[in-house]
């Protein structure tokens, strides 16, 4: 047996602790022990817009021996998170038991993976419901062949897949000069992918950043340095209204972006939407002035880019970036660790309650 968490899709708070069991392993196939994973705002996110994007689909619950029906199927999900696995079976003779593998899992103890386009340092998991999912989060990359992972170790599933993002908003921004903008404005702000993009945008120099954030994440946040000035939702009046601003909203909070756009109206020239850490806020409404809303999907962009560089010199544009990055995150990042699922589940309940501060990152093994 195994056990994996369900998440009901209508209600985000009602979760299950499920056993599943373990059927014998099939040819071609890999069993993974599962951690330790990462919990961030980001897995909340992934939820808030699994419809939409298709999140749902990469761990759904019947493919994977959970007794239950289609209607119960339609209503729990699997949420996914980024962390390691180690191979603890295996009839795949290019994947070897002890290999440990980094990417996209469901929160469980253990998973079947069948390894396809098999490369020296990675392969895609080849069941047969992900093969049409976007590559990018059904990539599994083999840790000690990467020499990115020599490094951060333990930092890696917290922060890469939130650096990454915030890694492609900033090129993708810069490559389109800013649309014209003298400024940045960074919603929830302390968010670990809004600092990441702040980061790589004080870094290029070539525009000033500004944060919006609560009052209670007004202090940490201006002590990272990553941002030129820092206001709170409650103070967004206090800011120039005739600077022209593109937007980077991570918090998708209905009331709080239109209190931007109503603030600066016209001189909003780009609105990146990227995120929902306040997921349970209401929706944007659609803005008279300024420019309208366009979502972001990174892992568009890195198609783009991998095209545009290849795979060799995007990694090592990514590296300039994610290893000072990771660098700094000793002066701002405390690392928790825990095997205990009651841990998990508190946590979870906080990331949903808006309760956990910027300065702690999660790692659990169930």
């Amino acid at each position: 047996m195994t056990q994996t968490l369900l998440v009901n899709r209508s209600d985000f708070a009602d979760v299950a602790l499920v056993n599943a069991e373990l059927q014998e392993l099939a040819e071609g196939f890999i069993r993974l022990s599962i951690g330790p994973w990462a919990l961030t705002a980001n897995n909340i996110t992934y939820m808030a817009v699994g419809d939409m994007i298709g999140y749902w689909k990469f761990f759904e619950p019947m493919d994977y021996g959970i007794e239950m029906d289609r209607s119960e199927k339609q209503q729990w999900g699997r949420m996914p998170v980024w962390g390691y696995a180690e191979v603890t079976e295996s009839k795949c003779t290019d994947v070897p038991e002890g290999t440990l593998i980094y990417g996209f899992f469901p929160i469980a103890q253990s998973f079947d993976m069948k390894p396809v386009k098999l490369t020296p340092i990675g392969f895609q998991d080849g069941n047969d419901h992900r093969t049409e999912l976007h590559p990018v989060y059904n990539g599994y990359t083999f840790v000690d062949k990467d020499p990115s992972f020599a490094a951060h170790r333990k930092l890696q599933p917290v922060l890469r897949p939130l650096f990454t993002t915030s890694f492609l908003i900033d090129d993708f921004l810069a490559d389109e000069n800013f649309f014209g903008a003298e400024q940045v404005l960074l919603l929830s702000a302390s968010s670990k992918t809004a600092m990441g993009t702040a980061y790589c945008l004080k870094q290029r120099g070539n525009t000033k950043v500004i944060g919006l954030t609560s009052e209670g994440n007004k202090s940490f946040t201006e002590s990272t340095g990553f941002y030129d000035e820092v206001y709170t939702y409650d103070t967004i009046t206090d800011m120039n209204p005739d600077i022209k601003t593109s937007v980077v909203d991570m918090a998708g909070n209905g009331k709080v972006i239109g209190d931007v756009y109503d603030h600066f109206e016209e001189n909003i020239v780009y609105n990146c939407m990227v995120g929902k850490s306040h997921w349970d806020g209401a929706p944007p409404k659609t803005p008279t002035l300024g420019a309208p809303a366009v979502m972001f999907f990174a892992p568009d962009r890195i198609k783009q880019r991998l095209k545009d560089w290849g795979g060799e010199i995007f990694a090592k544009n990514l590296a300039a970036r994610w290893l000072p990055f990771c660098d700094s995150a000793r002066d701002w990042l405390t690392l928790e660790e825990s095997h205990d699922v009651t841990d998990v589940l508190k946590t979870y309940k906080d990331f949903l309650n808006g309760d956990v501060g910027p300065s702690k990152g999660y790692l659990f093994k169930i």
